[in-house]
């Protein structure tokens, strides 16, 4: 290396010194020479800065290089790895460069150091992998979370939902992917009934296109519940007769409209209609969705429960007015004529149902023998009230006649 150098300085200093020697005599002696010397002189001594420059930079940076391999070297094998893995990833020449320069002065020292820099490697491969990795397993498994809630019913989902929620602090976070996702209409059923501030979290984080699908189709849903409401509220007006023809069956409204209309209807009301219809399924099938929408709502009352206690009263008291029917019916007219007169002088209560101390039926003898004698036939009904004396069958035929 020493005795490049000495060659290259003594290649410029020959260079530079010969014009310098020999020009002022050509100069002298000749001035067509004098331009000419001028330039050859000129460039010479350009020549020889340049070349200085460049020899003077090279050497420094050997010089820089030699020092560094020699720092790494004095370091810890663990320390001189990450320093020199750091290079690598900024610098491959200048890398190869001090490897080149430490494997001269000690090769054992630079192997073990190389061999660390490949477990660094391998550890940033491992790391990109695992997180690849995990990557597609929360891929898969908000699939998976797609595909259930897409498959069962909005009281499950939205079960589920809370009890992810409540058990995994993270569940939340992971939501908006999911929702996202999912098709439109189970997305809002689920978001219709879902808890407020799960919600607004969850719309906050969606994309501007799907939460306005969303928000549009929930829109269209609470504009639709608040006409069923209004519906339920006109229907505990009407008589009876005429509510039942619409309310008693699927043919007007789905099952999902009736359990809401129901849920809106008073309970006297709702269980009058109830008590009279015959399809079993159907009713059973109508309270399930009852329960349904008061849990999806949350409702603190329940009145599926308030309604089928008040149906069963109904039902057991018609079924005892059946009995006594049939009793009366055998029975000569002018001994049901006296019976009657007797009963509808009595109106205090014998019998009643309350829920939550709130009198729902109220039930006196009176109320006993009207109901009794509305369901009898015609020509026996007619029998009885001429067995009876003006003014009581004047009063029982006003009674018959109210709704």
């Amino acid at each position: 290396m020493n005795r490049l150098k000495k060659s290259k300085r003594a290649l410029i200093i020959a260079l530079v010194l010969i014009p310098i020697v020999l020009g002022p005599l050509l100069y002298a002696k000749n001035g067509k020479v004098k331009n000419t010397t001028n330039l050859i002189i000129g460039k010479v001594v350009d020549f020889a800065k340049r070349k200085f420059r460049t020899s003077s930079t090279n050497v420094e940076k050997e010089d820089k290089k030699i020092s560094l391999s020699n720092y790494y070297l004095s370091l810890k094998n663990s320390e001189a790895a990450d320093k020199l893995y750091i290079v690598k990833m900024n610098d491959k020449e200048l890398y190869n460069d001090l490897i080149r320069l430490m494997n001269r002065k000690s090769g054992d020292k630079t192997s073990e150091v190389l061999k660390l820099i490949r477990n660094i490697e391998l550890r940033k491969d491992f790391l990109s992998s695992t997180y690849d990795e995990i990557q597609e397993e929360k891929h898969v498994q908000i699939k998976r979370e797609i595909e259930t809630l897409e498959s069962i019913d909005t009281l499950s989902g939205i079960r589920k939902v809370e009890r992810m929620d409540n058990e995994y602090s993270d569940y939340v976070e992971v939501l908006p992917d999911i929702i996202e996702r999912m098709e439109n209409g189970k997305a809002s059923e689920l978001l219709f009934y879902m808890d407020n501030n799960i919600k607004e979290k969850i719309m906050a984080k969606l994309d501007i296109k799907k939460r306005n699908d969303l928000e549009r189709i929930i829109l269209k849903k609470e504009i639709k519940y608040d006409k069923l409401q209004d519906l339920a509220r006109s229907y505990d007006s009407k008589p009876i007769e005429e509510v039942i023809k619409e309310i008693s069956n699927e043919e007007v409204y789905s099952i999902e409209e009736l359990s809401y209309i129901y849920m809106n209807l008073s309970v006297e009301k709702a269980a009058e209609i109830i008590s009279r219809i015959k399809e079993d399924e159907f009713v059973e099938e109508l309270f399930v969705y009852l329960k349904r929408e008061e849990e999806l709502r949350k409702s603190n009352d329940s009145k599926a429960v308030e309604i089928n206690e008040a149906v069963k009263f109904l039902r057991e008291y018609n079924s005892k007015i059946d009995e006594l029917v049939e009793v009366y019916e055998k029975m000569s007219p002018s001994n049901v004529a006296k019976i009657t007169e007797k009963m509808l002088e009595n109106t205090e209560e014998v019998t009643s149902l309350e829920i939550d101390s709130t009198p729902i039926y109220e039930i006196s003898d009176s109320t006993i023998i009207v109901n009794v004698l509305g369901k009898m036939k015609k020509s026996s009904l007619s029998k009885i009230i001429n067995n009876m004396n003006t003014k009581k069958a004047s009063q029982l035929t006003q009674m018959l006649a109210s709704p």
